[in-house]
C-alpha cells in the first residue's frame, strides 16, 4: 500500500467525506437535539455539500488548495459558531499542503495540530469542556506520536481513530462548559456531544478511504 495521498485523491477524500456527512445528518441532529439546538447534522451537511461544490469541478495543482477552498466554502455555508470552528480543519490542512502534489502523515499531523489550536483559540475550549476538542486534542496527540515512531500513514490515522472515539465516549460523563448545552449544566452529564461525535467521524472516514483501497 502506499503511504501517501495524491492531490488527486485529496479530492476524492473530501467528496466522500461530504456524501458521508450528508448520510449521517440525521444521527448527528439527534445527538444535538438532545442538549443543543438540534441541526448540528444539517448545518454540517449543508457546509460539506457547498465544499463538495466548490471542488467537484476543478483541477487543482496541489492538495493544499483543495483543503483551503473546501474549508472556505464551508464555512461560508455553514455559518454561526461551528462553522469556522469545523472549516478550520481544512483551512489549516490547506495551510500544511499548500504546494504539495502528495501529502502523507507528516502532513496530516501537522495540520491537526495547528487546526486543534486554531479551534481552541476561536472557541476558548479546552479539553473536558464537553465539545468537539475532547475528540479532536487526543487524535492530533496521536498523530504526532505516530509521526515520531515512524508508522505507516494508515496506522497512525488506525492510532487517531481510537483516540477519537475514546474521547468521544467519555464527554458522556461530562458536564458542558460551551456552547447552548453549557446552560443545561448538570443535565447535559450522560449524553454525547455532537461535536465530538462528528469529529470521531472525520477521523474514521479518513482512515476508512486510506484502508479501503482508494490509494
Amino acid at each position: 500500500m502506499k503511504d501517501i495521498v495524491t492531490t488527486t485523491e485529496v479530492r476524492e477524500l473530501l467528496i466522500s467525506l461530504a456524501d458521508f456527512y450528508e448520510e449521517k445528518k440525521e444521527e448527528l441532529s439527534s445527538y444535538d437535539a438532545v442538549i443543543g439546538d438540534g441541526d448540528h447534522g444539517m448545518t454540517l451537511a449543508r457546509g460539506f455539500a457547498a465544499g463538495k461544490e466548490a471542488i467537484e469541478n476543478i483541477a487543482a495543482e496541489d492538495a493544499g488548495t483543495y483543503f483551503k477552498m473546501f474549508g472556505r466554502n464551508l464555512m461560508g455555508a455553514m455559518g454561526g459558531a461551528i462553522g469556522p470552528l469545523f472549516g478550520s480543519i481544512f483551512t489549516e490542512l490547506g495551510k500544511t499542503c499548500m504546494g504539495k502534489k502528495e501529502i502523507g502523515l507528516k502532513e496530516f499531523t501537522d495540520g491537526f495540530e495547528q487546526a486543534l489550536l486554531k479551534i481552541m483559540d476561536l472557541g476558548g475550549a479546552v479539553p473536558g469542556d464537553k465539545t468537539m476538542v475532547d475528540a479532536l486534542e487526543p487524535a492530533a496527540a496521536e498523530l504526532k506520536k505516530s509521526k515520531e515512531e515512524g508508522v505507516s500513514l494508515l496506522e497512525g490515522m488506525k492510532n487517531a481513530v481510537t483516540a477519537a472515539k475514546r474521547g468521544m465516549k467519555e464527554t458522556v460523563s461530562m458536564e458542558a462548559k460551551r456552547g447552548r448545552s453549557q446552560y443545561l449544566r448538570e443535565k447535559s452529564v450522560g449524553h454525547q456531544d455532537a461535536g465530538a461525535t462528528s469529529t470521531y467521524f472525520l477521523f474514521n472516514k479518513i482512515s476508512d478511504f486510506i484502508s479501503g483501497g482508494n490509494l
